[in-house]
């Protein structure tokens, strides 16, 4: 079996490709502080570089975990991630309350798609 790992860092890999699946690492925003929306949006993009980097798309995601610093803020993530995901392909999908690595981190979002 064949494993690429694509943006390696010093504890992660931002995606790592193996069995014909690509695994998206926990994905944050850089831009921050900055409302959910915004970083949901910019989360996504990133989400969107990685997968094709690894020669997939966000029609092939098959599950979505989400975490958000204050679910109340559930509504305003999902403008963002309604306006993005591919409606005839919707992934399971996971969206939980969490306390996150920052106070001005909002979500965090990790993706599984086919190749």
């Amino acid at each position: 079996m064949s494993i690429v790992r694509h943006q390696p860092a010093k504890i992660l890999s931002g995606a790592v490709e193996a069995n014909g699946m690509v695994y998206v690492a926990g994905t944050v925003a850089d831009k921050r502080p900055a409302p959910v929306k915004a970083q949901t949006e910019e989360i996504l993009g990133r989400i969107d570089a990685l997968l094709a980097l690894a020669g997939s798309h966000k029609s092939k995601i098959v599950s979505a975990q989400i975490w958000l610093a204050d679910i109340r803020t559930r509504d305003e993530m999902n403008q963002a991630w309604l306006a993005w995901v591919d409606p005839n392909n919707l992934p399971a999908r996971a969206c939980v309350e969490a306390k996150l690595a920052t106070a001005d981190m909002l979500v965090e979002i990790a993706v599984i798609a086919a190749k």
